[in-house]
């Protein structure tokens, strides 16, 4: 019973857990269900309203594409070409175009299109002021959508270091930048990139420093077709934060979580320090002084033909193992001037079947004793070993302590540059501040409204993902709420089966052991085996009995002797194997005959309480211990 309250209660609480951590999954279910297909109506897209700035809101690059923006206005493609590369697919040809989204779900809603699959693609803008590192949070904030899900390619932004501005035409992979964030996927994995460009201030070197991933964050960001919302904000203080949709992916620090270690050895080896001549450092060399046995034959084979084999008595030597496929055809379209003579394949000998072979026998080979393989001579410590020889540490002469933003350049533009398979991806809204306030005003005025009209969109024609499908997609951002389904599978089914085919224990039964001794209950334990017309008789033949009810006391030694005299008596009369069946119905007679000096029960108020027996029985009365 307590366990059956135990799953009561925990069942609830699973299920709630559930429930709260895919709340972002299954937020609108409950609209989606109360809509039939009866009630659906023609889906007519909203209208697109222009977001709008807070007062005193200054950033340093906004941009959501109004109508009637073009390409080479505001955004310079790129007419450079890859260095390294064949000149078949050194240009950046992609195609880029401003436009509305293959499915329009607000109308008037624009966004820069990648037009064209399996190319280069480059573009950059430059900012409305450059944003230099200092006292500011870094905020970048863009969304985007792959129309046709994303088989190998990405989705990010390059913020272009100082000096890309002058020259946007030739913006390329090797163009210099400070900060690249973004969707990237490739095959079955994908990740959403951070990546520092730091200056060590000692020697002038850039590096980069990439922020550490989470294990997994599924492919559903890709894969949806419906648009995502990636956010980044850095702190002066070297914090970082990646959030999705408005939810955190992973955050860090620049000190502690970018591989490389952003601050550098205090000391490294010398380079110009060089192993000594001498230096051995084998452990073990072989022993120069060991000597081949003389009996150690290097000719003998691994394996000898067992001498004592015969051959089995069924061995069928007459017939092949395997013959040609009587059945098979040549095709019509063999040629045998180009394909050869044709022959039919080989099949197992039917007339071999259950015998132990066939074609020639030959005796099996076994491991041969003797072998004993090339000699060689065992090794031994050695005495010049002096371990692993490394060079000696210096101080490193580049080391520095870092502080976060003192190593980033200042950027002036923003650059998307990517190689692509698969078409229509389309970036809006692209953010650059110093304000997290206007980053999530932005997104509640652009993003969540378009999100919620998608979902419409989807709605209206069929094509949302159903419900196993959005538990597919949660359990790839969060795989331990695969734990979490089971048990809410699995704890219902136990509860139903413990309700319904559980049995409650039963008492185990106390057999008192038996013993020939008097105790107060066996007055309750006397059978009824009298009448109750012979009741009056029994009453009379009980007090001339000797016993607790009689009136003739005996000696209690008297007592034992004939009470051991019956149980010896008794004893004697099972184990005789010559007794007659006279002899068995006189012993039957007996026991229903009340001896003289037998001690008895108190039967009279037993006898009292107990039913009347039908017929005539014959008086009977129990003995003490029986």
């Amino acid at each position: 019973m307590v366990n059956q309250k135990l799953l009561l209660v925990f069942l609830p609480l699973l299920l709630a857990v559930s429930l709260r951590a895919d709340d972002d999954v299954f937020e609108d279910d409950l609209d989606e269900s109360s809509q039939t297909s009866d009630e659906k109506e023609q889906y007519k897209p909203a209208m697109f309203v222009a977001p709008k700035l807070t007062d005193g809101s200054n950033p340093n690059f906004f941009d959501y594409f109004p109508v009637g923006s073009k390409i080479g206005q505001t955004w310079i493609k790129s007419l450079a070409k890859k260095d390294d590369v064949d000149s078949d697919i050194a240009k950046y040809n992609g195609e880029w175009s401003i436009g509305p989204p293959t499915k329009v779900s607000i109308e008037g809603d624009l966004g820069l299109v990648v037009k064209t699959k399996a190319r280069h693609h480059a573009i950059a803008a430059k900012l409305d002021t450059p944003f230099v590192f200092g006292s500011d949070n870094f905020v970048v904030q863009y969304d985007v959508k792959f129309e046709e899900g994303q088989e190998c390619g990405g989705g990010y932004l390059k913020l272009l270091s100082e000096g890309a501005e002058k020259d946007l035409a030739n913006f390329q992979d090797k163009t210099p930048y400070t900060v690249m964030f973004g969707p990237d996927k490739c095959g079955a994995t994908g990740q959403v990139h951070l990546i520092f460009r730091y200056k060590n201030p000692v020697n002038g070197s850039i590096s980069e420093y990439h922020a550490k991933q989470p294990s997994n964050i599924g492919t559903s960001y890709w894969d949806d077709h419906n648009t995502h919302l990636f956010t980044l904000i850095v702190k002066p203080t070297g914090d970082f934060a990646v959030n999705v949709d408005g939810k955190s992916l992973f955050y860090g620090n620049m000190l502690s979580d970018v591989s490389p270690a952003l601050t550098p050895p205090k000391e490294i080896f010398d380079v110009t320090d060089l192993k000594p001549e001498d230096w051995d450092e084998r452990e073990q060399i072989e022993d120069e002084s060991a000597v081949k046995p003389d009996d150690w034959d290097e000719n003998e084979p691994q394996s000898v033909v067992d001498e004592s084999a015969t051959k089995p008595y069924d061995w069928n030597e007459e017939e092949s193992e395997l013959i040609p496929d009587p059945e098979a055809q040549k095709p019509q379209d063999w040629d045998e001037e180009m394909d050869g003579s044709w022959e039919a394949p080989l099949i197992d000998n039917p007339a071999c079947k259950g015998l132990s072979g066939c074609g020639t026998w030959k005796p099996p080979t076994i491991k041969n004793p003797k072998y004993k393989g090339k000699w060689v001579r065992p090794k031994i410590a050695n005495p010049a070993f002096k371990g692993k020889w490394s060079p000696r540490l210096i101080d490193n002469p580049n080391y520095f302590e870092p502080k976060p933003f003192a190593g980033l350049a200042p950027i002036t533009a923003v650059g998307i540059e990517l190689w692509t398979m698969s078409e229509n991806i389309l970036f809006d809204n692209i953010l650059i501040a110093s304000s997290e306030n206007d980053a999530a005003d932005i997104a509640k005025q652009t993003f969540y409204v378009k999100q919620q009209e998608e979902y419409q969109l989807a709605v209206a024609s069929g094509s949302n993902n159903g419900i196993f499908q959005q538990i597919i997609d949660a359990t790839n951002e969060k795989p331990w709420l695969w734990a979490v389904y089971v048990l809410c599978v699995l704890l219902p089914i136990i509860a139903i089966g413990v309700f319904c085919f559980g049995k409650p224990t039963k008492p185990v039964p106390n057999f008192a052991k038996k013993t020939d001794a008097y105790s107060a209950d066996d007055d309750d334990k006397v059978p009824n085996l009298v009448d109750d017309d012979e009741e009056g008789n029994v009453e009379d033949d009980d007090e001339n009995q000797p016993g607790p009810s009689g009136s003739n006391d005996q000696p209690l030694v008297q007592e034992e002797e004939d009470e051991d005299a019956a149980d010896q008596q008794e004893s004697n009369s099972k184990t005789a194997s010559s007794t007659s069946s006279a002899a068995e119905e006189d012993d039957d007679e007996d026991e229903h005959v009340v001896h003289e000096n037998e001690p008895m029960q108190p039967t009279e108020e037993v006898a009292k309480k107990s039913p009347k027996v039908t017929g005539g029985a014959k008086r009977r009365t129990a003995r003490r211990g029986d």
